[in-house]
């Protein structure tokens, strides 16, 4: 009978004799881990597992270059062939290391090997996070006592690569995702913490703590969805703390607690199914700046370059007022659907001035975070506190928008059943079709003086849905317009109603007889004559009566008496 502790001895020993550095590349993660993968496979790896090497903010470059190193078993090498030369932190981005516990060269099943992604301080937050995800969410994660004493820097770029796991995740059970993402669904994971400075078991308790304090806080304050995760465990299907004088981690990567290099453990992979999550990445749209040919063979739109939040104030900022600018979005959707129900279409006649209220309720709940005095207006001249305010307001008048539609919408309903009420009061009368077209008129002006007060007056010019009324209006004009046409239809059919009759035309005729054909006496009475002479000329040619003619009475003989229309011309 062999001995269990000489046997495992033995098979340690020449796991660390078998392993050894395949090939490591310079190139752009997460794309540099395909040739890494590859490089693998032409060394006849049958399986193999990815891991990201992550670190918090203070952990220096040397530090990071002198971990990586001692945990995962690269040595220093005297030949020049060998690829551990090539192996240092801040130039390498991917390195593949090929492992054969057996010892065997020639077993059929060729091994395993591990592909570690290891992003540089530099690197962004996009960089990381695609890479997290690109190696099924497996991360080697070393932490600093500085920033778990702090609690700032600790996961500045591993908290946006667990939101994005988390939503990647979500995503790949989807219809959508399924096709997308086909090789992202269903890969355990495994967290392995280092503490930088951690060398007993009783400093990895105590900061062990620390760090499970600060991951809940984090994953309670970063963006999930469905189902939130409270806990690491409820990300990581593994979880190990570790010392710093940890050796062979990458052994320690199998999410079943087993071997990594056993073809049996859940993280060792096909090449191509490894190699084709990194093409899943890609296809998603989670790199950003592919070029314009990868963004038009992409299945989603390529992410654009995210600003880099390289000042600690702006680091702060992104960490304390997101949660901030989300709670109070959050409060201002809840006081307008106290008044408005959770669907919004309880009418409320006043909704702009519960709009203007709740909204700027809500930012001066975020200014009060970013800019108070009693806390020294930590983030007055923070750029991105400025940008989560700004986008806070966005979102509030976006959110709001949505309400604000529904409210228009029960404010056309009540419009409409108004002017029907108005129209059941009328009377048939031959004036009913004046009558209607007055009441849709009085409703229409009801209707645009009422949808004034629904609009928030501190609405943004982006915000098009709160600036215009004018398709509202045109509409509750085209309805009533068409609805009063219905019903004149409607009572003429019956009988009921008939228009007022037409009033006759009177056409009036007048002519003149020019010369020789006929004169008209007023224009030239002296040139007027009948047989009886009716009409007196006086010697100097003007028709006139004298007093004396006034006094005896003859001034009757002077003056024509006044003619009927039929003897206004006279044929000479």
């Amino acid at each position: 009978m062999t001995n269990p502790t000489f046997f495992l001895v033995s098979l340690l020993l020449s796991s660390t004799n078998a392993s050894h550095v395949v090939s490591g590349t310079t190139s752009r993660l997460p794309m540099s881990l395909s040739t890494v993968i590859n490089d693998l496979e032409a060394e006849g790896a049958s399986y193999v597992t990815t891991a990201a090497f992550l670190s918090s903010k203070s952990v220096r470059a040397a530090r990071c270059d002198e971990l990586l190193r001692s945990l995962f078993g690269v040595k220093a090498s005297s030949t020049e062939d060998d690829s551990s030369d090539s192996i240092e932190f801040g130039k390498t981005t991917a390195f593949g290391k090929k492992l054969n516990i057996d010892g065997n060269e020639g077993d059929e099943s060729g091994g395993s090997g591990v592909a570690i992604a290891c992003p540089c301080n530099r690197a962004t937050v996009s960089e990381v996070s695609s890479t997290v995800v690109a190696c099924g969410g497996t991360v080697v994660y070393v932490a600093d006592i500085v920033d778990l004493n702090r609690g700032e820097g600790l996961f500045d770029s591993f908290a946006p690569a667990i939101e994005r796991l988390l939503a990647s995740r979500a995503m790949a059970e989807t219809e959508e995702g399924r096709v997308a993402m086909p090789h992202l669904r269903n890969r355990p994971s495994t967290l392995i913490v280092v503490f930088s400075e951690a060398k007993t078991d009783n400093e990895v308790t105590a900061q062990r703590k620390l760090f499970e304090k600060a991951a809940s806080k984090m994953l309670n304050a970063i963006i999930q969805q469905g189902k939130r995760a409270t806990k690491l465990e409820d990300v990581f299907d593994r979880i190990e703390y570790l010392s710093c004088n940890e050796k062979d981690v990458d052994m320690h990567l199998c999410p079943a607690g087993g071997k990594v290099s056993h073809p049996s453990s859940p993280s060792a992979r096909d090449p191509s199914e490894v190699a084709g999550s990194v093409s899943d990445v890609i296809a998603a749209g989670l790199v950003e700046n592919l070029g314009p040919m990868v963004e038009m063979a992409a299945k989603v739109p390529v992410k654009q370059a995210c600003p880099r939040l390289s000042s600690p104030v702006d680091l702060a900022a992104a960490r304390l007022l997101g949660p901030v600018a989300r709670k109070a979005l959050e409060d201002c959707l809840d006081t307008v659907c106290t008044s408005t129900g959770r669907d919004g279409a309880t009418l409320v006649a006043e909704f702009g001035a519960l709009a203007d209220a709740a909204i700027h309720r809500a930012l001066s709940s975020y200014d009060a975070v970013a800019y108070s005095k009693d806390k020294q207006g930590r983030f007055k001249k923070s750029l991105v506190a400025k940008r989560i305010r700004t986008d806070l307001q966005e979102n509030l008048f976006t959110e709001l928008s949505d309400i604000y539609e529904k409210q228009v919408s029960s404010l056309q309903t009540a419009a409409f059943d108004s002017f029907k009420a108005r129209l059941n009061k009328l009377r048939i009368t031959p004036n009913l079709a004046h009558e209607m077209n007055e009441a849709a008129q009085t409703s229409l002006k009801e209707f645009t003086i009422a949808a004034k007060r629904l609009r928030a007056k501190a609405a943004l010019p982006s915000q098009s849905r709160w600036t215009s009324l004018n398709d509202q209006i045109s509409d509750v004009r085209t309805k009533l317009i068409e609805y009063n046409a219905d019903r004149l239809k409607a009572a003429k059919a019956s009988g009921q109603f008939k228009p007022v009759p037409r009033k006759g035309v009177t056409v009036g005729f007048h002519w003149l007889l020019p010369k020789p054909f006929g004169n008209d006496y007023r224009q030239e009475p002296w040139m007027t004559h009948t047989a009886d002479d009716l009409v007196y000329v006086p010697q100097d040619g003007i028709t006139d009566v004298s007093r004396g003619e006034i006094k005896t009475g003859d001034w009757k003989k002077g003056v024509v008496p006044a003619v009927s229309g039929s003897e206004m011309i006279y044929l000479k």
